[in-house]
């Protein structure tokens, strides 16, 4: 089960958050998020993820050069597209060497033909609730919903995934669930992470898996 940690952007929180071992970190550059990187982002947040993990960079309806540009300057590992990106855009990006993880929303599962047209442009797909603008809510959908997930491409869970929430994620087996994201559930204040309870759940996940 990987682990997900998103929406950092504070050297020492980073620094904090890597030692726990997550496979992803991710950075978003939507300015409108309240977790948002900044128009010119401290290059540290981007040099203290070491092997193996792997630096994601979160994107919102951008241009696709502004996109490379950003995965060549700060050495991103991945990108997530979690906008109105069509598949195009994301074999696009992917034909030119960048990984990408394509958001869903849950809805999205009742209509499978929405989803088959980006399986050739994406390593994974992440599912998570719709919230008013784009990005989540911080809040649960009803996971139910994925069984009707019938795809090769393995999939994140996220939305509203918080402390205690290891059993329920484990119950939530399902042969494509890959990981999970973690976000708004661990935070202190917007963009900073409670290291402890990110300790606690990661070692729950491993173990409850092992």
């Amino acid at each position: 089960m990987k682990i997900k940690v998103c929406g950092l952007r504070d050297p020492g929180n980073i620094e904090q958050v890597c030692r726990l071992q997550p496979d992803f970190v991710g950075y978003i550059f939507y300015p409108r998020s309240k977790r948002y990187v900044g128009a010119r982002p401290d290059p540290a947040i981007f040099r203290i993820p070491e092997e193996p993990v792997k630096k994601v960079g979160v994107f919102v309806n951008e241009k696709g050069s502004f996109v490379r540009k950003s995965f060549e300057k700060y050495s991103l590992d991945m990108v997530q597209l979690h906008g109105e990106e069509s598949p195009e855009y994301c074999r696009e990006l992917s034909g030119s060497g960048i990984p990408v993880i394509r958001s869903l929303v849950p809805q999205m599962l009742k209509a499978p033909e929405a989803i088959t047209d980006y399986m050739d442009g994406a390593v994974y797909f992440l599912i998570d609730r719709q919230g008013r603008g784009y990005g989540g809510n911080g809040k649960k959908f009803d996971w139910s919903l994925l069984r009707g997930y019938a795809f090769p491409v393995p999939f994140i869970l996220s939305g509203g995934i918080g402390p205690g929430d290891v059993n329920r994620v484990r119950e939530a087996d399902h042969e494509q669930l890959c990981g999970v994201d973690l976000n708004s559930r661990f935070e202190s204040t917007p963009g900073i992470k409670e290291v402890d309870l990110l300790q606690q759940f990661i070692s729950g996940i491993r173990t409850s898996k092992s």
